[in-house]
């Protein structure tokens, strides 16, 4: 190890142990930890986190925050990925075809019972200057412009919308919704392990022993 890198790591491992940071870490390492080593709370979040229903959960999440847009899944997807880091495939696909599934199920839904179900619902969402925007790049560019869309940490329901008054065919919304989710919530979730590992890298480094 460079003594600059040394230097560095010493600085802010010194930081982490006086801000906390390092007792944190430490504490959410042996929650993760064999389950029969842990206490009878920990061992119900390890059976948790260690589920076969756990993506499940994820994807029902996803299906309702993009079928509804009740609350941003940013920080559902993020919280999943931090309580359980091994299971990060799931996570990920359970989010990408939820989010797909209950996005284009809102599509459909609009499709049937027309604009008056979107202005009851989003009052005022067709006078916007994102709605403007993205009706033009989804009348333009259809498909691809959805699913750019979708890979983007903006605004989702203003393209939904226009894709469902566009008359975009579900399988085509759902397949464009599948590629950008799939890329965003990729990228969310190996930014959230990168930060992990370097917390972890952080809180665990010692001083090397003198030459």
């Amino acid at each position: 190890m460079s003594m600059p890198h040394e230097r560095l790591m010493r600085l802010v491992h010194g930081l982490a142990e006086r801000s906390g940071l390092a007792q944190m870490v430490a504490f959410y390492l042996n929650g993760l930890q064999a389950e029969h080593k842990l206490s009878r709370g920990g061992r119900l979040l390890f059976r948790v986190r260690h589920s076969h229903w756990y993506a499940v959960a994820v994807g029902l999440l996803a299906v309702l925050s993009a079928g509804t847009s009740l609350y941003p899944f940013g920080p559902v997807i993020v919280g999943a990925t931090v309580f359980a880091p091994g299971r990060w495939r799931g996570v990920i696909l359970g989010a990408t075809l939820g989010a797909a599934i209950g996005a284009t199920t809102f599509v459909v839904v609009v499709q049937n019972l027309g604009v008056g179900l979107v202005d009851d619902w989003f009052p005022g969402i067709r006078t916007h200057a994102i709605w403007t925007e993205s009706a033009y790049w989804i009348e333009h560019y259809g498909e691809l412009a959805l699913g750019l869309i979708a890979a983007l940490p903006v605004p989702q329901m203003p393209a939904l919308i226009a894709s469902a008054l566009g008359e975009m065919h579900p399988a085509a919304v759902f397949i464009a919704l599948l590629c950008g989710k799939g890329v965003k919530y990729t990228v969310y979730v190996l930014g959230v392990l990168l930060l992990l590992k370097a917390m972890r890298h952080v809180a665990e480094w010692r001083e090397p022993p003198p030459a």
